[in-house]
C-alpha cells in the first residue's frame, strides 16, 4: 500500500487576493481584498511557488513530516497534485517524484536548516539577463541614472551616507595618513568594469591570485578533522568555498572551465572552450552583465555545504557563515589584484541553476553562491565606475 509524508522543506504563507473591479482600476482606486486570503506554498525541493486550495491545505495539515502514512486515507486526486508539487513525498514512486524524495533525503542528510534551504533554493536564478538588451556602458549608465532619479522621486532620498551618533562626550582621533605599501593597496582597491581585451593576463598573475586568495597555507586539527589556513577567515576554519575559474585570456592557459585544486595548486580542466565561448559562458553565469564577463578569469565561488554543516548542523546561521566566507575571499581577491595592478569585481547576481547544471553540481552537496573575477584594466574609464572625491575626517 503506497505511503506518503509531507516534506519538511516547504513553507506556507497567506496572500491577499483582490476582487477585480475594472471601473475602480480605471479610476486609480486600489482593489479591495477578498474576505478569505489565498494560501501560497513554496516547495524548496523545486524552488517553485504554488497556490494551495482549501482541500489541499486540509490534507497537508493531516500528513506528518516524520512518519509515513497510508495514501488511501485521502482523496487520490488531491494527493497526486501535492506529490507533483513536491509538497508531499511518496515512499515508492520512481521518476520525478522519486527525485523529489531523493532531494529531501539529501537535504536532511546534509544537515540543511530549513530556513537556509528556503533562501538558497527559492532565490536561485536560471536564464535571467539584466543587460536590458544593450552592451553599451554609456547606455547602461544612463539607465542607471534614470532608475536612481525614479527611486528618489518615488521614495525620497536614501538614508545619509555616513551614520553619525551625537554624544555628550566624543574622542577626537588623529586620522593619521598611512603611506606604507599595504595601505596604498587598500586605497587602490576598487570594482572594475572595463578590462583590456587585447592584453592577456600573465600566468604569474593567475598563479599569484590562486595561491594567495584560494590556496592552502597550512593545516591543523585532531581526530581526523582537518582545518586549513587561507589568507581569509572562515567559520570553524573549515573553508567550504572552492573556486571554479572560467578562463578566457591568460597566457599559457587554454580558455575553458576549470576547478582549482588547492591541495596540489593545479587547475583541472572540466570543459575546453574558445575565448568567445568562455566569455559567453561568463555572460550567462553573471545574468548578462557584459561589463564583468570580459574579465580574463571569472571565479565561480561554490560552497561544499556539508563541509560547514557537518559541524554547524541545521544551525540557523550556518548558511550566513558560508556567504561571509565567499565575501571574505572576494575582498582578498580585490586586495591581491590591486597589489598586482589588476582590476577585480564581485557579483551575487548570478544564474545559480545554470551554473550548477554546467558544472555538474547538484546544488545540495555543492552549489554556486557568487562570482568574482579579475584581469588587466582597460585604459578606458567606464561611466559605471564613479569618481570619488577624497575624504578626510573633519575635526569633531
Amino acid at each position: 500500500m503506497p505511503r506518503i509524508r509531507r516534506t519538511a522543506y516547504a513553507f506556507f504563507s497567506l496572500e491577499d487576493e483582490y476582487v477585480l473591479d475594472a471601473a475602480s482600476l480605471l479610476q486609480g482606486v486600489v482593489p479591495m481584498p477578498k474576505p478569505m486570503a489565498r494560501i501560497d506554498a513554496v516547495a524548496v525541493l523545486t524552488g517553485e511557488r504554488h497556490e494551495i486550495g482549501r482541500q489541499e491545505w486540509s490534507v497537508l495539515k493531516s500528513v506528518p513530516t516524520d512518519v509515513w502514512v497510508d495514501e488511501e486515507r485521502f482523496d487520490r486526486r488531491v494527493i497526486g497534485g501535492l506529490l507533483d508539487k513536491a509538497l508531499l513525498l511518496s515512499e515508492c514512486d520512481n521518476g520525478l517524484r522519486g527525485t523529489f524524495r531523493a532531494r529531501d533525503d539529501a537535504l536532511t542528510a546534509g544537515a540543511w536548516h530549513p530556513y537556509a534551504a528556503l533562501y538558497h533554493f527559492a532565490t536561485r536564478w536560471s536564464g535571467i539577463s539584466i543587460s536590458g538588451g544593450t552592451d553599451g556602458d554609456g547606455e547602461l549608465a544612463a539607465q542607471t541614472a534614470t532608475a536612481v532619479r525614479e527611486l528618489v522621486a518615488e521614495h525620497g532620498a536614501p538614508p545619509g551616507e555616513l551614520a553619525h551618533v551625537q554624544s555628550a562626550h566624543t574622542v577626537p582621533l588623529p586620522a593619521r595618513e598611512r603611506h606604507e605599501p599595504f595601505y596604498r593597496t587598500l586605497m587602490e582597491r576598487r570594482t572594475t568594469r572595463t578590462f583590456d581585451l587585447e592584453r592577456p593576463m600573465s600566468l604569474d598573475d593567475l598563479d599569484t591570485i590562486l595561491r594567495y586568495v584560494f590556496g592552502c597555507h597550512g593545516y591543523a586539527g585532531a581526530s581526523g578533522v582537518v582545518c586549513i589556513k587561507r589568507t581569509s577567515p572562515s567559520g570553524g576554519g573549515l573553508h567550504p568555498v572552492t573556486a571554479y575559474p572560467v578562463i578566457s585570456n591568460v597566457e599559457g592557459v587554454a580558455p575553458g572551465v576549470y576547478h582549482y585544486n588547492a591541495g596540489d595548486h593545479s587547475l583541472a580542466l572540466l570543459e575546453p572552450l574558445s575565448q568567445d565561448e568562455a566569455r559567453a559562458v561568463a555572460t550567462t553565469f553573471t545574468c548578462g552583465q557584459g561589463h564583468f564577463a570580459p574579465a580574463h578569469v571569472c571565479f565561480v565561488l561554490a560552497a561544499r555545504f556539508y563541509r560547514s554543516y557537518w559541524k554547524y548542523r541545521q544551525h540557523p546561521r550556518a548558511y550566513a557563515g558560508i556567504l561571509m566566507d565567499a565575501a571574505h575571499l572576494s575582498q582578498t581577491l580585490y586586495l591581491v589584484a590591486a597589489e598586482r595592478g589588476l582590476g577585480a569585481f564581485l557579483t551575487i547576481v548570478i544564474n545559480g541553476r545554470d551554473i550548477e547544471e554546467r558544472l555538474g553540481l547538484d546544488g545540495i552537496e555543492e552549489g554556486a553562491v557568487a562570482i568574482c573575477g579579475c584581469g588587466p584594466r582597460s585604459g578606458r574609464e567606464s561611466p559605471l565606475e564613479p569618481e570619488f572625491t577624497p575624504h578626510r575626517p573633519a575635526p569633531a
